[in-house]
């Protein structure tokens, strides 16, 4: 394994295509249609994200490709948060590679929560060629996949989102 670090300077194209891509992700956490989002992957992406332990039949490790891409964001995300927001917090990029640390803010169930997330988009041809998502959750209560929002507040200071 290298250790060698590479930095390289963001390619214009690539922060073009992460913008679009945070933007899809954006609408399909407020709305539920993540069709934008699907539209910006390449045929072959890689695909890994979180998934709580309690999910039945969660996807496991690395997913490949669109069509595996489209049935899982169909699919997933039942637990409905109602207005929600997100906002990237702080975004860093090197190359091909954006990285956006983000806060996703809304109502469940008449109760304000909020995560925190990390999305890596790594772009190639003008398509997102793989997206990795890592998430913090800070649980309220055993059964709650959502956290505290005065925590979320309080790592990237006041919210834009009205309460």
């Amino acid at each position: 394994m290298s250790t060698t670090l590479r930095i390289a300077p963001p390619d214009p194209d690539t922060l073009r295509v992460a913008e679009q891509a945070f933007l899809a992700v954006q609408r399909g956490a407020g709305t539920g249609d993540w069709s934008s989002f699907v539209d910006l992957l390449a045929d072959d992406v890689r695909i890994m994200i979180p998934v709580p332990a309690d999910v039945p039949n969660p996807p496991e490790g690395v997913l490949t490709g669109k069509d595996v891409a489209r049935q899982l964001f169909s699919s997933h995300h039942q637990e409905k948060v109602e207005g929600a927001t997100l906002e990237c917090k702080r975004a860093a990029a090197n190359g091909n590679l954006v990285m956006l640390e983000c806060r996703v803010e809304g109502n469940l169930n008449g109760e304000l929560v909020a995560n925190h997330f990390v999305f890596s988009f790594e772009i190639a041809g003008g398509r997102v060629a793989s997206m990795y998502e890592y998430a913090t959750w800070t649980a309220k209560h055993p059964t709650s996949r959502w956290g505290d929002v005065t925590f979320a507040r309080e790592a990237f200071g006041e919210s834009l989102t009205p309460a």
